[in-house]
């Protein structure tokens, strides 16, 4: 991959640019934080013409389920130009919203050598209770991940992977396509679950900002927390 630097420009310049053109308007801000595998995308004040007077009549189901749709539309078209920036192969793209924040998440899973530096956790960070917690937070809306690491892709950029966290009935309900009906119904769960497990504490900062998505026919699933600087 090329050097950190420039190509975090380029991915930031480069996803404010295609949604502009793929939906006719840009976030606020983008911020990328790279780190081999993985590549976490930020929006920031990200909204789509019509979705304003849709969430104001609290249609949030109907925007997520949406911008779901249109993202699976425009999916090869966005690997492809994150591929050619990168000089490596974007293996996976996982997604998520912030729709009370207008903030959106994109994390990509690069074909990419893991830089070791991904598990340097901060001094203050205790990882076995950060574990801990997640674990807590699985076992309310499924069951105990088999695997859980955590990444640290920059400060303030907080990256888990679980792995074989789903019960027999999503399982099933995975056997039967129900994909889409499980992500749209998991997502406010996971995400009021977080809120409450209280995880600020094991960070000793303020979180920012909090994303999760799934890749349910492999039981895989990543959580980004975005943290506030410790220099602030």
């Amino acid at each position: 991959m090329k050097n950190n630097q420039p190509t975090q420009k380029e991915v930031e310049d480069y996803i404010s640019s295609f949604l502009s053109q793929q939906f006719g308007e840009s976030p606020q801000s983008v911020r990328a934080a790279i780190r081999a595998p993985f590549m976490v995308i930020h929006l920031v004040d990200f909204f789509i013409p019509s979705e304003q007077l849709l969430l104001k009549r609290n249609e949030v189901k109907r925007v997520a389920k949406t911008r779901d749709i249109l993202l699976d539309g425009v999916k090869p078209e966005l690997l492809q130009g994150l591929n050619a920036i990168t000089g490596v192969n974007v293996k996976e793209l996982y997604a998520d919203w912030n729709l009370e924040k207008g903030s959106g998440m994109f994390i990509a899973v690069l074909d990419a050598e893991a830089d070791q530096a991904l598990l340097e956790s901060p001094v203050e960070v205790n990882t076995s209770a950060l574990k801990e917690k997640v674990i807590t937070i699985s076992k309310k809306t499924q069951k105990e991940p088999d695997f859980i690491e955590v990444y640290w892709l920059d400060d303030t950029t907080v990256l888990i992977e679980r792995k074989g966290f789903m019960v027999d009935i999503e399982k099933e309900l995975i056997r039967n396509g129900v994909i889409e009906e499980l992500r749209l119904a998991k997502r406010p769960l996971e995400h009021r679950v977080m809120e409450f497990i209280k995880l600020e504490p094991v960070f000793d900062r303020n979180i920012n900002d909090l994303f999760v998505d799934w890749n349910f026919l492999e039981d895989k699933a990543y959580m980004v927390f975005l943290l506030k600087s410790s220099i602030e």
